[in-house]
Order: structure tokens, then C-alpha cells, then sequence
């Protein structure tokens, strides 16, 4: 039997039969079909392959709703990866462990990258002259303070134009990561933490790509 593309696949909608219906043209290969609904034409093999694909995706995900103990597996993955990407605004977000875990299993069956789960990998350490300051308020030197200032107003006011007020007294008591460069700041992160040793990161800037994923990795190692 000779193999069938699907380009040789086709469907073409015809005229006004004599009962006033639309007939259309179903082509697949030398075989033709013609009838008045073309839902009910024999599917493509890319459509076939299609629906096995999302119906063993489906059993896979069903199987995990339905078993208490998948279920709160996949739950904590969930809010681990919602967590991973909080500050990259392109990703995509899941609300619950059944779109999580459909998307996640595309992936893999799939072998390829559909969502923004897997992250470039982090700079694992600084180039010679950059350094990391983890400071407290009272850590900080008077240039210190000032350069960070200075690239928070550069950053925020000036180039993002940001209204609400830098200077929020919240620096008194936060945590200070700094990248230096020949005395300049290149990457900032401030991190507060409430009475219920929860933390918050504020300020973020980067003047150089995958630094702020750095910060971010130097932060959670400094609080865990």
C-alpha cells in the first residue's frame, strides 16, 4: 500500500445539493468521501496521532487526581514551580495540579520544552572583580549605601519611571545583596523578613544577564 502524506489530506467545501445542504469534499490520498458534515470524516494521520497523544496524557493525569497520595506529590511540585518562577513575568503560572501536571507531561512524552520549567542554568560563581556584599543596614558603608541608592534611583525612577517612593524606611531593617563592580553596583536585591519568618524581595535590579537569577539563588541559600 502506498504511503499517504498528510498533505495528501484535504477537505473542500462543495455546493448547495438539491435539499440545501453544504456537501463537502473529504480527500485522503486517491480515496474521496463526500457527505454534508465533515466532522465525520475520516481523521488525518497527524489528527490521529493527535487524540492517542492527549488521551494517554489524560489517562496519566486522571490517574494522579484520583490517587490521594500523587495528588499531594504533584500539589507540592505545583507550588514549588509557582514559586521558582514568582519574579519572571513570561511564564506561565498554574492554578491547579490537574493543568500542572497536563503540561508537565507533554513535556516529557513530548521531549520538548512547552513550558518555562527548566531555567538557564545559574551562574554558579562571578567573574574575577565582581563581588557579592551581604550586608545589614548598619553593615553598609556611607559609598556603599549611596551606590545602591544611586542605581535603585537610576533603575526605578529614571528608566522606569515607578511613582511610588524608594526611600521606604524598609531598608533599616532588610537585608542587603550587592554586586560590586570597580565600586559600582551591577546587581541589587533587597530582602525583608516579617515576624512570621516570611520573606520578601524588593528591589530587584540587574545591569548584566542572569545575575538577578544569582541573587536569587544566593538568597534562598542565605534563608534555608
Amino acid at each position: 500500500m502506498a504511503k499517504t502524506s498528510n498533505q495528501d489530506y484535504s477537505v473542500r467545501r462543495g455546493k448547495l445539493n438539491k435539499k440545501d445542504k453544504v456537501i463537502y469534499r473529504i480527500s485522503y490520498g486517491k480515496q474521496q468521501v463526500y457527505t454534508a458534515d465533515p466532522s465525520a470524516a475520516p481523521a488525518s494521520p497527524a489528527q490521529k496521532a493527535h487524540r492517542k497523544f492527549f488521551g494517554k496524557i489524560t489517562a496519566l493525569v486522571n490517574a494522579i487526581v484520583s490517587d490521594p497520595q500523587k495528588y499531594e506529590l504533584w500539589e507540592t511540585k505545583r507550588v514549588a514551580y509557582n514559586h521558582s518562577i514568582a519574579l519572571d513575568p513570561t511564564a506561565k503560572r498554574y492554578k491547579t495540579v490537574r493543568s500542572y501536571a497536563h503540561a508537565v507531561l507533554s513535556e516529557q512524552l513530548a521531549n520538548t520544552q512547552s513550558i518555562k520549567r527548566r531555567r538557564k542554568p545559574i551562574l554558579k560563581a562571578l567573574p574575577k572583580g565582581d563581588k557579592l556584599h551581604i550586608k545589614t543596614f548598619s553593615e553598609l558603608s556611607t559609598t556603599e549605601l549611596y551606590e545602591i541608592l544611586k542605581v535603585r534611583f537610576k533603575m526605578f525612577y529614571l528608566d522606569q519611571h515607578v511613582s511610588t517612593p524608594d526611600l521606604d524606611d524598609l531598608d533599616y531593617v532588610a537585608t542587603h545583596f550587592a554586586i560590586f563592580r570597580k565600586g559600582h553596583v551591577i546587581a541589587y536585591a533587597r530582602v525583608v523578613t516579617n515576624t512570621a519568618n516570611e520573606t520578601t524581595i524588593s528591589r530587584l535590579l540587574t545591569l548584566e544577564p542572569d545575575y538577578d537569577q544569582y541573587i536569587l539563588q544566593r538568597i534562598e541559600h542565605f534563608f534555608s
